[in-house]
């Protein structure tokens, strides 16, 4: 069907489409949990149709659409009249690592809406945005180099969304009362754009006694680095696990956990966490060791997945075991550069080892974190133990998984200790950065800065406390002359 046609033929439902000739069929995109596949490189070049977003006045209705005709005839002949440009392109047909952006509209909301998330789809069906106008474009559901974010915002008082890219736009919308939902996909910029080649990433240490005796720290830590997200470019946060002392009937530390992580979900600022032995059915009250199989209480995480879902996890590109962020990975874009973030498992099982190779076998172009609970001890030697209840031990982890993958370049943990620096050669000549951070402090909240600057090839350190506004004299650290995979 002719854009034009599409046009007169919707034009009695109320609706407009963006279908054009030649659509592709829709997809369903994959779980976040088969990493079983290689995951195949983005197309960025595919990504070459211009977004028209075009607003009504009347009602506050945006409209998105690929096709220019569709834009013109929706400002002439049904209102949406403010002409917003073309602020990123998608692809028009389905292209390698790219997902259907879904099209529909609600008659008594008289609204457009675009979803990437095929549930989300079914959820707004059933909820009133009856009219299914098929695939809009095709985008990307993770972030890549070449891509920027789309975020949406929310108005309930005109029961409409909207859709932002620039950081003025969305000031603009939050100014006007509109909330934002957050990044729903990736496209690419409309326009060549200038790359901010620093960025920085937060490292969390042990926080269990913050979650016991002092949970405002946390909080307060947590709020910290919301209102720190754009003055200090924070684009991930990483806990190095134990955020946790202990369980109890009442599941208090990690309800308090959970409500210090709510922050970055507000914040919309992505996260991932390495499990300590705190944070799972192994320790009791007082720090003793649960009755039973010591291992298998290891490993049983029942209690930290219920309070920390995968949903909570916004970068997350999937899972060793269904269900479980035990071992996970997540990836992002920054300073110019694909990231991978991998949290590993305390005394990783050889299953989970396995399943860590997959994972950065099909990311070679992205430099690698990994984080861990136990990994340098406070000498700042790799640990040769499993804690006498683990598998594997962090130097068997080390030598089979970290130093066999030239993109590897940081690993984080804690466990043990206090501050803690090392660099090793992997087997292919990469240095891989090593820090530990365990702290526990009992009066302040000491949190690791990590500055990136991709162009003059740095990495800067240091651990600052934000509720005393002090620095630790043993949280500082530089390193020149890194080598990005790039």
């Amino acid at each position: 069907m002719k854009p034009t046609s599409i046009i007169a033929s919707l034009a009695l439902a109320g609706v407009l489409s963006a279908c054009g000739p030649g659509e592709a069929p829709e997809q369903q995109p994959s779980s976040v949990e088969d990493v079983g596949s290689a995951t195949a490189a983005l197309d960025c070049a595919a990504l070459n149709a211009p977004v028209y977003m075009r607003v009504r006045p009347a009602t506050g209705s945006s409209l998105l659409t690929t096709n220019p005709t569709e834009a013109t005839n929706a400002g002439t002949t049904y209102g949406f009249t403010d002409d917003r440009g073309t602020p990123f392109k998608a692809s028009k047909n389905a292209g390698t690592g790219l997902s259907p952006v879904y099209r529909l509209y609600s008659p008594g909301k008289s609204e457009h809406i675009v979803t990437i998330d095929a549930t989300e789809r079914t959820n707004l069906i059933a909820s009133g945005y009856t009219t299914d106008e098929g695939v809009g474009f095709y985008a990307s559901k993770t972030a890549d180099a070449c891509l920027i974010p789309v975020y949406r915002f929310n108005n309930t008082s005109l029961q409409k969304h909207r859709h932002a890219v620039t950081q003025a736009e969305r000031d603009g919308l939050t100014a006007a009362g509109w909330t934002s939902e957050g990044i729903k996909f990736y496209a690419a910029p409309t326009t060549a754009q200038p790359v901010d080649t620093k960025f920085t990433f937060v490292v969390i240490p042990d926080t269990q006694q913050e979650t016991v005796y002092a949970p405002t720290r946390l909080t307060h830590r947590m709020q910290w680095i919301a209102d720190n997200k754009t003055a200090q470019d924070i684009r991930f946060v990483m806990h190095t696990g134990d955020l946790m002392d202990w369980d109890t009937a009442d599941h208090i530390h990690y309800q308090r956990a959970s409500d210090s992580f709510q922050v970055l979900d507000n914040a919309q600022i992505p996260y991932a966490i390495a499990l300590g032995n705190h944070d799972t059915a192994a320790v009791c009250q007082g720090g003793s060791a649960c009755p039973g199989n010591v291992n298998a209480n290891l490993r049983n995480t029942t209690t930290f997945n219920a309070y920390f879902p995968l949903s909570r996890f916004k970068a997350l590109g999937g899972v060793f075991e269904t269900g479980k962020c035990d071992n996970a990975y997540h990836t992002f874009s920054a300073g110019g550069l694909n990231w991978l973030v991998v949290n590993l498992e305390l005394w990783a099982r050889t299953d989970s080892v396995n399943w860590a190779k997959t994972v950065l076998a099909q990311f070679p172009k992205h430099n690698v974190i990994f984080i861990t609970h136990s990994h340098l001890n406070g000498s700042g030697g790799i640990e040769q133990g499993n804690g006498g209840y683990g598998n594997n031990s962090p130097q068997y982890v080390f030598n089979n998984l970290i130093s066999q993958y030239a993109n590897v370049r940081f690993v984080f943990s804690g466990h043990v200790g206090n501050a803690a620096y090392r660099t090793d050669t992997g087997v292919h000549g990469n240095t891989i950065y090593q820090m530990l951070n365990t702290y526990h402090d009992g009066t302040t909240n000491p949190t690791r800065l990590v500055e990136i600057d991709t162009a003059a090839n740095t990495i800067s350190t240091r651990v600052y406390a934000p509720l005393t506004n002090t620095e630790r004299a043993d949280g500082t650290k530089a390193y020149s002359n890194v080598n990005w995979v790039r």
